[in-house]
């Protein structure tokens, strides 16, 4: 939490933070704990990611979850859009700054 509010994920944020869990392969529990999902939104979110061939399954009873390499691909892009969204972040708050100067 910042500032006493809540931080909210976006569907995008929860969903790389999911195959970064499930990389190199991961329960169910310890993505529910890592990732701080209750276990419906668990279910929903691996669900989809497994219908969209970004998380495979593996095993069973105990299943298993691991990305795929079109799963890996959508962490590398999630990471270059995070890194130009800091950078065009950082330009913005200087820009701010700049305006924010009484002459």
């Amino acid at each position: 939490m910042v500032n006493g509010k809540r931080q909210y994920r976006s569907r995008i944020q929860i969903a790389a933070n999911i195959l970064e869990i499930a990389k190199e392969g991961s329960r169910k529990t310890k993505i529910m704990y890592l990732g701080n999902l209750s276990f419906d939104l668990l279910q929903k979110y691996l669900e989809m990611l497994v219908n969209y061939e970004l998380l495979e399954v593996h095993g069973s009873p105990d299943k298993g979850y691991i990305a795929t390499e079109k799963g890996k691909q959508f962490l590398e892009d999630y990471y270059e859009l995070q890194k130009y969204s800091d950078i065009a972040n950082s330009k913005k708050r200087a820009l701010e700054s700049i305006l924010a100067i009484t002459p």
